[in-house]
């Protein structure tokens, strides 16, 4: 390992932690970012993964400045271990992550230690992310206060990473230890992280500054939502059993059995606006059976009341996904009934007006029906409907609407699950407007997946207080062959 120049952390209060790999078309930028806070009293390490000497080379303008310094590992150590080296490097009251591809304002880091020197029992400090470049959503997140496993708890529902680039106490990130490293890349393992720190203490959200995230094709989350389905399932089993292990220290003994059900509950049943990384529904008793199996063995929990464990599993199933499971039921009788129909009269409209029985087949993302549609509530949402699998085509006219205006415009990606081919929708105005999908002759497809890059809410543009993240608008979908359609 190679350090660069600089004067180390003496005398600074907060250690910056960039960790970099094949970062050399960002990284200038960055660290310009962070050269040119008000707050001064910084010590930015730069960590280059993997002896990627290009991006060493991009940071070499900046060590003359002797807050900075440049380590190059001679090894891989991926995100999470290069996270893991930064944080063991600090010798400073605070760490904040900031990742070689990301800006803030100013007054960012100022900000952040004020908020924490006036506010000693908090352990985290953040602000609202702004994402730029290929997304331009706003991500907040709020204040944290009240119960250790209250505040762990909702990090595991949320799965919302903006705390994660705050500015953490080095005494806090001590107590929680490093990034798990998993078999799977590490996915999702910086919300157990942020869980485990949530129980240590209470997390503030600062108002004012902003700090601004970059989506763009080298991202890494977007690469793991592109892997194959048995990996997101083996990711998401992992997920739940690092999360039972981070709220497991806030519960009593008496209600371990108790933690396994809202984590179960938690992968599987989806909710408007809740976020899974996999969907459990094709496989529930398969997929539960085997969380509760590796759950009890590697968090130790054994069996109330003296039953047996798969007994015991059998009944937390059924209390946890009873009523999931009874509700996929009916879907799935009404999915059998709607399809009968559509093959037999050749077209169908769904409406997805408030009380409309076609609202049963919005899955997740989706915010409460409304009287005139329904809007999306989160970045992204899936629609089921009821399509034969025969030889001919069929072609989906939307009626619908988006939170749109000519100083903000929405994309809408539209996708059907199993298949490669997808569109996307533009919408400049928030009228009502038609948008049509044809699926090809010889698919099936019951579920369509929205994506929704621009969502925002109309609190972040100053367009009233409602705070959901709004983008698309369901009215109506009429599924008919291509050649009777209107």
């Amino acid at each position: 390992m190679q350090a660069g120049r600089g004067q180390g952390q003496s005398g600074a209060r907060v250690l910056v932690g960039v960790p970099a790999y094949r970062g050399v078309h960002h990284i200038a930028a960055t660290l310009r970012s962070i050269q040119e806070q008000e707050f001064t009293e910084f010590h930015a390490l730069v960590s280059v993964d993997d002896a990627d000497h290009e991006t060493a080379r991009a940071c070499e303008l900046f060590l003359s400045d002797p807050r900075f310094s440049v380590a190059v590992q001679d090894r891989r150590l991926g995100w999470d271990g290069n996270i893991n080296w930064l944080v063991a490097q600090t010798r400073t009251e605070f760490f904040c992550y900031w990742p070689q591809d990301d800006l803030a304002t100013k007054d960012y880091l100022l900000s952040l230690v004020k908020f924490a020197d006036a506010n000693p029992s908090f352990v985290c400090a953040f602000s609202d992310i702004q994402w730029f470049e290929q997304e331009q959503a706003l991500s907040t997140f709020p204040s944290l206060t009240g119960f250790a496993l209250t505040r762990a708890l909702y990090v595991l529902e949320s799965m919302n990473g903006v705390p994660f680039r705050g500015l953490t106490r080095k005494d806090a990130a001590d107590r929680v230890g490093p990034i798990r490293r998993t078999e799977f890349e590490s996915a999702h393992e910086e919300f157990v992280w942020l869980a485990k720190l949530a129980r240590e203490g209470k997390f503030g959200r600062v108002e004012g500054p902003i700090y601004y995230k970059r989506k763009h094709e080298g991202s890494l989350s977007p690469k793991w939502h592109k892997r194959e389905t048995s990996w997101k399932r083996a990711v998401w089993l992992e997920f739940g059993v690092g999360m039972l292990e981070a709220i497991l220290p806030a519960v009593a003994d008496s209600e371990r059995e108790a933690a396994l059900s809202v984590v179960l509950e938690r992968l599987c049943c989806p909710k408007d606006g809740r976020f899974r990384f996999y969907d459990p529904s094709p496989e529930p008793f398969a997929f539960a059976e085997e969380f509760l199996a590796k759950a009890r063995e590697r968090c130790g929990i054994g069996s109330a009341g003296g039953a047996s464990p798969r007994a015991r599993d059998n009944e937390i199933i059924a209390e946890t996904i009873g009523f999931w499971l009874d509700r996929e039921a009916v879907i799935r009788n009404y999915l059998g009934r709607l399809t009968s129909d559509l093959s037999r009269r050749g077209s169908l409209e769904l409406s997805f007006q408030q009380d409309d029985p076609a609202t049963k087949l919005l899955e997740t993302g989706w915010a409460s029906p409304e009287p005139w549609g329904t809007w999306s509530g989160a970045p992204s949402a899936t629609l089921r409907l009821p399509i034969p699998n025969d030889q001919d085509g069929w072609r989906l006219a939307f009626l619908c609407r988006a939170f749109a205006s000519r100083t903000h415009r929405q994309t809408v990606r539209v996708g059907i699950e199993g298949g490669a081919e997808s569109t996307q929708w533009q919408f400049e105005t928030d009228e009502f407007c038609r948008k049509e999908v044809c699926l090809q002759p010889q698919k099936a497809a019951t579920i369509i997946r929205f994506g929704f890059p621009d969502a925002v809410s109309p609190f972040a543009l100053g367009r009233g207080e409602d705070s959901r993240s709004l983008a698309l608008g369901l009215v109506k979908v009429t599924i008919s062959r291509p050649e009777v359609a209107s």
